[in-house]
């Protein structure tokens, strides 16, 4: 009985010890608490007694790496290599000028913008973004009248006014000048004191208003390196042209620059104050020694003072009377003498003509034809060229304006 009743409890702690070494099984919710290795180390509910991942654990993808940001544009002028600016006059306009600039910034290309100050008090929305974008912003004076038939009284107003209305678009006056019509003799370009740029291709776009005619134009025309080309702003064709011809000419290897990047890259000088630069982009070869572009204040106008009336030439002290005439009583010697307006006598004995009042000297003529004005030019009888507005006609700028 002794015996039976041992082997009985031997049993019993045998199959005690056994049921010790079993692990419980993991809850039926899926959790798992803490493990306990088999060297007695704590593993993470996660991990197997052996340190290694349970295999129902789910594998997290990698994180994408987000694209890089674009680089921002940054433009390099190379002098070596082949560069034109194109130009634009009488703008704003508030549609077309600003779908030019649209194909510019999109071809990261600039352009120079003669604006005329009346269309630039109508729309200074335009020509601030003109500005906003790097483009070259010169005055095409106030009115777009002929300069040269201006007195100097009116030539200061009216080149005032359009700095004024440019710098209250934009936040700064223009340096360069392009005269409408290409209209300039020295007295306007001493006056203004600031370089009067013209050019050397013209489009005609005024004239034909057909996109494949002025694009045609361009591409046939042949090297254009160094050139300054002529466009107007205020045509839907013009706008049309320019957005195939700006991405055509940067496949021919063309940088698009504005006139003083030429002048400076290109020429190797800066646009030079009561200057005329006429037939210059013509004949002036490139230069090896390329400049850096002008930083503020090395542009400075120089305006020349002159006369609103150019002085006669003085009095002489003592005049011999003509034979047969009597003697003319004499002038005080600070008062120039007077042209004679009154009927002339009977007398054909000849009287001595006093001194003519010396006139500006006139440009010589440029190698091209001047900008053409899309109103009358000329009465075919010799009269004077009409200006804007005068009979009705066609404009360059819009009717309400005048």
């Amino acid at each position: 009985m002794k015996r039976s009743l041992s082997l009985f409890l031997v049993l019993f702690f045998l199959l005690s010890c056994a049921g010790c070494g079993k692990k419980e099984p993991p809850p039926s919710d899926g959790t798992q608490d803490a493990v306990t290795t088999q060297d007695g180390q704590t593993a993470p509910p996660e991990m197997k007694d052996d340190g290694l991942p349970s295999e129902d654990l789910s594998v997290q993808p990698p994180e994408e790496e987000e694209p890089p940001e674009d680089e921002p544009y940054v433009r390099v002028i190379d002098p070596s290599k082949p560069m034109v600016a194109l130009t634009f006059d009488d703008g704003p306009d508030e549609l077309y000028t600003d779908q030019i600039l649209n194909t510019l910034v999109e071809n990261h290309a600039l352009a120079t913008f003669f604006v005329v100050g009346q269309m630039v008090d109508a729309f200074p929305d335009v020509v601030k973004r003109l500005a906003e974008a790097g483009c070259e912003v010169g005055s095409h004076s106030y009115a777009h009248g002929s300069l040269t038939k201006l007195t100097p009284a009116e030539l200061r107003s009216d080149i005032d006014r359009a700095d004024a209305a440019i710098q209250e678009a934009t936040g700064s006056a223009p340096y360069l000048i392009r005269p409408p019509y290409g209209s300039v003799n020295n007295t306007v370009s001493a006056m203004t004191g600031r370089p009067m740029i013209c050019w050397n291709v013209d489009t005609e776009d005024w004239k034909s208003r057909d996109a494949q005619t002025v694009a045609d134009y361009i591409k046939n025309y042949g090297d254009l390196d160094g050139d300054v080309v002529l466009f107007h702003s205020i045509y839907e064709s013009t706008a049309q042209a320019i957005d195939m011809l700006v991405p055509w000419l940067q496949e021919q290897g063309y940088q698009l620059v504005t006139v003083t990047e030429l002048m400076s890259y290109y020429y190797g000088e800066w646009p030079q104050p009561c200057t005329t630069y006429w037939n210059y982009f013509a004949v002036t070869p490139k230069t090896d020694s390329p400049l850096p572009l002008p930083g503020p204040g090395d542009l400075v106008a120089q305006p020349q003072e002159v006369p609103d009336a150019p002085a006669a030439p003085a009095a002489p002290t003592t005049t011999p009377a003509a034979p047969s005439q009597p003697t003319q009583p004499s002038q005080p010697a600070s008062t120039a003498p007077q042209p004679d307006t009154s009927t002339p006598p009977q007398d054909t004995t000849p009287t001595p003509e006093e001194p003519a009042a010396p006139e500006e000297p006139e440009e010589t003529a440029p190698p091209v034809e001047p900008e053409e004005p899309t109103i009358p030019d000329a009465d075919p009888s010799g009269g004077e060229t009409q200006e804007p507005g005068e009979d009705g006609g066609d404009s360059d700028l819009p009717d309400w304006l005048f």
